[in-house]
């Protein structure tokens, strides 16, 4: 195997489709095929499963992605080293779920661009159990999450911050005049969620488990996959929104939003990474700066 297969195949496993990999790789499909053909051969394995015109990576190339991700990491600090650049460049693909990337981000990244201007960085949306699927296929070098920890065996994770996740609704919802709110009183009510995440431990499932435990039943749970569409349903008196306190501290300072008499739910943000992913000098400026900054807004 060279280098060529194996950028041809994590090129592929990214955009699961041969063509549009030889597009971008500027080769003949011929070419990526022959590639990809003589790797599963010298591995002994197929690399991917071909369904119609796409593909989708077996898992034992999903564990071979990783390891091919780390060798273009290395020849990039390689040609870096060469090219004379001390200082931590290259390109970090960082995940993160909408709140954390608008409402905790922002401090991080003026302070990381001030310091490392060489290092080019991307962001990936996602929900929690996304991110850490694509962390476990070396599609995102590092991610924030907001959830219960959870036990994987290929990822290492360090809390950051906890989260005070909250009900809020329109001061004029009748829930928002209760000093407190038992789930009884839940019974009937219209929930504004973000998208189910099957496969964690977000905080939409925490609180689901509660309904499920004392047997409440609204009326009906509508899902968003932003935030501000959250917000701005529930402003309008669509619903009661469950979301991270952080996310609603103006609208409930600007008296838009009103925190319901619902115990708050306690949930950390924190940082993830591969276990077995080499760790660039990028990564590691990225991973120092977000421990050094208060991420409070």
């Amino acid at each position: 195997m060279d280098f060529k297969q194996l950028h041809t195949f994590a090129v592929v496993a990214k955009e699961q489709n041969f063509s549009r990999a030889a597009e971008l790789l500027n080769y003949s499909q011929s070419t990526v095929s022959e590639h990809i053909h003589a790797l599963e051969r010298e591995l002994g394995v197929p690399l991917f499963d071909r369904l119609g015109r796409g593909v989708l990576l077996t898992e034992a190339g999903k564990r071979i992605l990783v390891h091919v991700e780390n060798l273009s990491g290395i020849e990039q600090q390689i040609r870096s080293i060469a090219l004379g650049c001390d200082e931590p460049c290259g390109t970090l693909v960082i995940g993160a779920p909408e709140s954390i990337i608008a409402y905790r981000l922002p401090r991080v990244l003026v302070e990381f661009r001030k310091r490392f201007p060489k290092v080019e960085l991307k962001f990936q949306l996602g929900t929690c159990a996304e991110l850490r699927s694509s962390l476990e296929v070396g599609a995102v070098d590092i991610a924030l999450l907001i959830e219960a920890p959870v036990a994987a065996d290929n990822l290492i994770t360090e809390g950051l911050i906890n989260e005070q996740i909250v009900l809020v609704s329109a001061p004029s919802h009748p829930l928002a005049e209760m000093d407190a709110i038992e789930a009884a009183d839940l019974t009937g009510e219209v929930l504004l969620m973000v998208e189910s995440t099957r496969g964690g431990w977000s905080y939409r499932e925490i609180f689901e488990n509660e309904m499920v435990e004392t047997d409440v039943r609204p009326s009906q749970w509508l899902e968003f996959s932003s935030v501000e569409a959250i917000k701005q349903c529930a402003i309008s008196g669509v619903g009661i929104a469950l979301l991270p306190e952080i996310t609603v501290r103006h609208e409930i300072a600007d008296k838009k939003l009103k925190i319901c008499g619902w115990p708050s739910i306690q949930i950390p943000t924190q940082m993830a990474w591969n276990k077995h992913r080499w760790i660039s000098s990028a990564m590691q400026s990225f991973m120092r700066v977000v421990k050094e900054i208060d991420m409070a807004p």
